[in-house]
């Protein structure tokens, strides 16, 4: 990905219509009048926005916009890109202003289930639309490292391409529970897509890496050529080890000449530490490999066969090309 930023101009303006949501609007151009791009949230009470990298990238060069502008009625705003994951397609802007906003709460760790009521904003010709839906089939997956189909869930709900990075909430509590990044899997042979249902990035996936690209202000993806999942009961049998590892994730799919096959991992190795961090969960691997980014050296400790340890050192690389996850 290039991260030359291009000296465009983008306008954010806040939604009149659903000012209790905390939507945004995104504009982007060279000239006035700027064009629409999509939406976003306020996720945070000093303006931090949540909206999907597409809208933030110029597409034929790849560039993202630079200077950004933030209108409320008559108000206007400075606000910048704080960091961005073309992997999974999000982004995160700040508005450059010590007022205070009223962010949505998003249920991070509400479970999602089949048939569960949704709402989701819709920008349809200029105008703000809630639209109902409901949840038909779970994401399988917790880490998108090998298969971004498997991470999404998919409700029975048709949103438009100018609703991009907008959110998507629980109807019976206001939370929101996804974001909406225009996801369509690759197309397989004998394998039809609904059309009426949407695939959608849950909510506590983005908030397993926000912080991070918050803290980190990363424009790029970091890789590690390895996903990962939870312990299998078997697996957890292993801890607590005699070097006091309480838990870890089992490595699940190695990609073909990735890092990870040359450092020798296997599937079914367990990463337990993260250079000086301990690994508990999926959230956790996702975080530090964020938390430290493109470029940084990091050792992983992995633990084969439930006793044996190995040490490998690793500079964090960006995803090529040819690894995007389908």
């Amino acid at each position: 990905m290039k991260t030359i930023f291009a000296l465009l101009l983008l306008s954010v303006s806040l939604i009149a219509e659903t000012p209790d949501r905390g939507v945004v609007r995104i504009h982007a151009g060279m000239q006035e009048p700027l064009q629409p791009r999509g939406l976003g949230f306020i996720v945070e009470k000093d303006g931090f926005v949540l909206t999907t990298y597409d809208n933030l990238v110029e597409k034929t060069s790849e560039r993202l916009f630079e200077r950004l502008e933030v209108t409320s009625g008559t108000k206007s705003y400075a606000a910048e890109i704080i960091g961005v994951e073309p992997t999974i397609n999000i982004g995160i802007l700040k508005l450059e202003t010590d007022e205070t906003f009223t962010p949505v709460v998003c249920a991070v760790k509400r479970d999602i289930t089949p048939g569960m009521a949704l709402q989701a904003v819709s920008l349809e010709n200029g105008v703000l639309k809630t639209l109902d839906g409901s949840v038909t089939a779970l994401n399988t997956k917790l880490c998108y490292q090998h298969s971004l189909a498997s991470t999404m869930f998919r409700a029975k709900i048709t949103l438009p391409v100018t609703s991009l990075g907008g959110p998507v909430f629980h109807a019976d509590s206001g939370e929101v529970a996804a974001i909406f990044t225009g996801y369509k899997p690759v197309p397989e042979a004998g394998h039809a897509e609904d059309t009426s249902e949407t695939h959608l990035l849950p909510i506590n996936l983005c908030f397993n890496i926000y912080e991070s690209l918050k803290t980190k202000r990363s424009l790029k993806s970091p890789w590690t050529g390895f996903s990962v999942r939870p312990l299998n009961e078997n697996e957890q049998h292993y801890f607590p080890t005699a070097k006091k590892h309480h838990g870890g994730v089992a490595i699940e799919d190695v990609w073909d000449n990735s890092p990870a096959q040359k450092l020798g991992l296997k599937a079914g190795d367990i990463l337990v530490q993260f250079s000086y961090n301990r690994i508990l969960s999926v959230a956790d691997f996702q975080k530090w490999l964020y938390m430290y980014g493109v470029g940084q050296p990091v050792k992983l400790i992995i633990l084969r066969n439930g006793t044996e340890y190995l040490m490998t050192d690793y500079v964090i690389e960006e995803r090529p090309e040819w690894a995007k996850p389908q």
